[in-house]
Parts: structure tokens; sequence; C-alpha cells
């Protein structure tokens, strides 16, 4: 008994759960409404215009039927077409307008739930972003929202319109005949009770759909990124297999979902056959008994046919409230996720050069497997550090963890004295820079990718700092300077040209303290002089820690630093561990591995 209790308890805590979410999320999406409220006010006052409109045509018409049975003169009944012919336009002009500013309503507030959400995704931390493919995203960003905007441009239209006008004609029925009223009144009620009834009834199932939707679109995403290594590889075959089967799960949970939202529709529509019936058989009654004119029997049936337009707008826009319903849950549960990262509070880093200390840090990606281990290492302001390593040995991570892209599992990571967990993250972001492998190009003009869309930055001082990285020939070889235009992906540039891209990039906003992960691994010998050269030049003015696997690119650093299995081997001056044979640096050295460490 006690058992059964406990469940009948969880039971009703979690339906009042389910319906505070509901209250929840309707509230959070109108918030989005706000800024659109004077729209909303014009449309309100049109959509009763237009429902005042719709109400009166079936009128002019009853009355037209009435004066021509009657006999009465033709003048008159060419004014009652002349004016059901004005009333008809001018409520079609309505509608297109009304239809027109429900869109824009719609779109403009949804779109700032789409900036919303991208910018939350950006500011979420890479550990989440690891999880997500970009196909993913794009659904969950854009996919999820065009179902909520679909479901507000036409909710406000049909949904508001269609229970004015519902109301408008129940309460003129009531003046022309109270029993038919009162059928046409049971019939709408039932209506409305059912699919408020069954309103939730596909909401899971659309979510389903949602994502069976996002993994088919995050698999063309990924598959296309990766085209060379699949058509290199033979992999078409194994690339198409996967997407029939995600098209499977697509349709197998699409076609659920539609089953699941019609049966609104379905019922709806039994229920007017009936009403309709009862209706027409009482309104012939009527007429046959002279209780109603001939054009009142006319007015009757058409309310009644009008009466089913605004209940199967209400059954269409349950199920776009299915929808978007599943849109909103999915894209509240995105707005939910908490980055790991959070930003300290400190702005406060010392000008000039900036000292850099790890005390006894640990690092893992998965629990399980340690990526550094204990690293305790310290350098002074302006010195600069080489790190070298077997693949795999933490070298990356070091520098990623140096940027709070991931939080530490354990010790505390020190930059110009102050722990970067305390400091603002555009601070230290603006402090520290970091040139990657991959360079990534925006869809822009080559001064806004330079300057990562900063106009602070002075075309004079982009033209000094690329002549003495030696990427302004190439600049000056483009048909319109630094207002050419750049595809997203860089296809127009090579890869040493793409290296010495974010390089610039890295330059111009004269960091710190910068790191440099293989600069000059996509490099030829004569670029990687010119390299070398400025990074030379700007390492006078900064900390600076070099990622490397050519030890040539490490002849100018002060100390050198060799990784192993995510600890430190060797730790040291350069100068010193070169002359010692027994370093592990000198024996790389010696061992002839000068051009390449794998």
């Amino acid at each position: 008994m006690s058992q059964q209790t406990t469940v009948s308890s969880n039971q009703i805590e979690n339906l009042k759960q389910k319906e505070n979410n509901q209250k929840l999320s309707m509230t959070w999406l109108l918030q989005y409404l706000k800024p659109v409220k004077g729209r909303l006010f014009i449309l309100l006052t049109l959509l009763l215009s237009s429902t005042g409109l719709q109400l009166i045509q079936p009128q002019i018409v009853k009355q037209f039927i009435d004066t021509a049975a009657a006999g009465e003169v033709m003048t008159t009944l060419l004014k009652l077409a002349g004016l059901f012919l004005i009333v008809a336009v001018f409520n079609q002009l309505i509608t297109v307008f009304v239809s027109y500013l429900g869109n824009d309503v719609a779109w403009r507030s949804t779109n700032r739930l789409r900036g919303d959400l991208l910018k939350h995704c950006l500011r979420l931390d890479m550990k989440f972003h690891n999880q997500k493919t970009p196909g993913e995203m794009i659904e969950r960003v854009d996919g999820d929202v065009t179902n909520i905007s679909n479901f507000f441009a036409m909710f406000i239209v049909q949904v508001i319109g269609s229970f004015v006008l519902l109301a408008g004609i129940l309460g003129y029925m009531f003046t022309v005949n109270v029993p038919i009223a009162l059928v046409m009144t049971i019939f709408t009620a039932l209506s409305v009770l059912f699919m408020m009834f069954v309103r939730n009834l596909g909401v899971q199932s659309s979510k389903n759909e949602r994502e069976a939707s996002a993994s088919l679109f995050g698999l063309i995403e990924e598959r296309i990124a990766g085209i060379e290594d699949v058509q290199t590889n033979g992999h078409v075959s194994y690339v198409m297999n996967r997407f029939h089967r995600l098209m499977r799960a697509v349709f197998l949970k699409g076609r659920r979902a539609w089953m699941m939202r019609v049966i609104p529709w379905n019922t709806t529509v039994v229920l007017f056959a009936i009403a309709v019936t009862v209706v027409l058989l009482l309104g012939v009654r009527y007429y046959l008994s002279g209780d109603i004119t001939l054009g009142t029997l006319f007015l009757i049936y058409q309310y009644t046919q009008m009466l089913n337009e605004p209940i199967e707008q209400l059954g269409d826009q349950v199920q776009e409230f299915q929808k978007a319903k599943s849109g909103m849950l999915r894209s509240r549960e995105l707005l939910s996720q908490r980055s790991e990262i959070v930003s300290g509070t400190k702005n406060t880093l010392p000008d000039g050069p900036l000292g850099l200390a790890f005390k006894d840090v640990t690092f893992s990606y998965n629990p399980d497997k340690p990526v550094l281990q204990h690293i305790t290492f310290s350098l002074r302001p302006g010195e600069r550090l080489g790190i070298i390593g077997r693949t795999g040995s933490g070298k990356s991570s070091l520098s990623r963890v140096m940027l709070r892209l991931y939080n530490i599992n354990s010790g505390r990571i020190e930059i110009g004295g102050v722990d970067i967990t305390q400091l603002e993250l555009p601070d230290l972001y603006r402090r520290v820079g970091m040139v990657t492998q991959d360079v990534q190009l925006f869809d822009g003009s080559l001064r806004d990718n330079l300057t990562l869309f900063d106009d602070q930055i002075s075309d004079e001082f982009i033209m000094e700092t690329t002549q003495r990285l030696g990427l302004s020939h190439w600049i000056d070889a483009q048909p319109e300077g630094l207002d050419t235009h750049l595809s997203a992906g860089g296809a127009s540039l090579s890869a040493g040209e793409a290296q010495l891209f974010a390089l610039t990039r890295v330059f111009l906003t004269q960091p710190s303290l910068v790191i440099l992960d293989e600069p000059s691994s996509r490099l030829d010998a004569a670029t990687e002089s010119i390299l070398q050269t400025a990074v030379d030049q700007m390492m006078e003015h900064c900390t600076g820690i070099i990622i490397a696997h050519r030890l040539s690119t490490l002849e100018q650093v002060d100390r050198i630093m060799v990784l192993g299995g995510g600890k430190i081997l060797e730790f040291g001056g350069r100068e010193q561990l070169a002359l010692d044979p027994n370093s592990h640096y000198a024996k790389l050295l010696s061992s002839g591995q000068k051009e390449e460490l794998a």
C-alpha cells in the first residue's frame, strides 16, 4: 500500500513539473513578443475588422435572397450586390495585410531568439562543442526556431481570429434561432475541449522527429567537411549507408509525429459532419413550418460552414503548437546548458610582457585518461619557451588550458601573477594570443578577416604587419587589395599563406603573451625564414611559447620543455640542455631529428 502511495505521489509530482515547465516555456517565449507589441496591436485591430466583415457578408446575402424572394425592384438588389462586392474586396485586402504582418511579427520575434541561441552557443565551452556537430547546432538554432516562427506567424492570425469569429457567429445565431445556436455551441465546445485535451499528444513525437533531423544534418555536415577523406579512402558507400539509415529514422519518426498531430483534425471532421447534419435538419424544419425565411435558412447554412473554418484552423494550429512546443523545449534545453568556464572579475594584468606559471596542473578530457599530469614550471616576462614532444604528449592541451578553453582538474595557472580563473575572459583573450594549425576564414573582405571585424585597426598598421610577415606581396596581388572578398573556408589560400594569415591576426592584436602551435608546419624553408624573422621581432615585446615539430624553429628560444605522456620529461635553458649529452633535447638534436618530430 505504501509503495502504491509513493508511486502515485511521484506521478502527481511529475504532472505538476510538466505543467510548470509548460507555463515557464510559454512565459519565456512571450518575452520575445514584447518588442513588437505595437505591430501586435495593429494586427489585432485588423483581425477584429476582418472578423466583422466576415460576419457581415452572409447577412448581406440573406438580405439579397429575401429581397429577391419578395419581388423587390432591381435597384435594391444591385445595391446589395455592390455592397457585398465592396465588403469582399476590403476583407481580402485586410486578410493579405494581416498575413504579411503576422509573418513580420513572427520573424522579428524569433530572429531575436535565434540570436540569443547563437550567442549562447558561442559562449559554451569546448567540452559542449566537442559533443555536438555543426549540423546539429544549425538544426537547433534555425530548424527548431523555424517551427516556433511558423506557429507564431499563424497563431495570432488564426487562433485569436478563429476565437473572435466563433464568438461572433455563435453570438449572432442566438439572436436568430436558439435551438440551432445551442447545437452549434455544443459542437464548438466539444471540438475546442478535445483539442485542448490532446494539445500535447504529439509534442514528444515531434521532438524525436527534430532530433532525428538534427542527426541527419550532422552527418551531412560532417561528411561534406571531410569530403577528401571520404573520396580518397573509398568511404562513399559507407556514408550512403549511414545516410539511408538516418533518413529512415527521420521518415519513421516523422510519420509517427504526423499521425499524433492529425488526431485533433480527424476528430473535428467527424464532429462537424454530425453538427452540420443536425443544423440542416433543424433549419429545413423551421423553414417548412414558416418560422424562418429562405434567406435565414441560407444564413444558418453559411454560418455553419463558416464555423468549420475556424475549427479547422484551430486543429491546424494544434499541430503547429505541438511542433512549436518541441522547438520551445529543445531551445530552452539548449539555453539551460551552462559553460564550465566561468569568467572571473579581475582585469588588472600588468602592462608589457606577462609572466606565466603552472603550479601542479593536472588535466584530462576523460576522467580515466589524464592528458597533463602535475605540470609545474614558470616563465619570466619576455622569455621564450619551446615545447617539444611526441604526438599525444600534451603539447596542444597545454595551450588550451592556458587560454581556458577547458578547465583544469587541479592545480593553478597564473598569467602576470594572477590566477586565470579570476580574470575576466575578454581581458585574458585580449592579452594572450594564439595561432593554431587550423585557420578559419570568414565570408567577408580581406581586411575583415585579418582584423576579425575590428574597425579600430588601421590599414597602415595592417600593411606594416603583413610587410614584416612577408604576406604583403600576396595582398598587393589581389584585385582589390584589402577590400578583396574572401569566401568562407579559405579555398583561395595555400596552406602556408593561411598560416601566415593566422599569424598576422595575432600580431595585429599586439598580445603580451603569444602561443604559436606548430607555426611552421606548413611552410617551406624560405617562407619559414621570413616567419622566423617576424616572430623574433614580435617576441621582443611579449612572452612567447612555441610548440614545434621542427627543432630548427626553436633556435631563438630561451628555454626548452620536453613533454612525454602528459608529464614534463625535461625543462631548462636551451643552450644548457643542448650541451648536456644526457638531456632529451641533446639526444634529439644529435639523432638527426632536426627537421621533423613526429
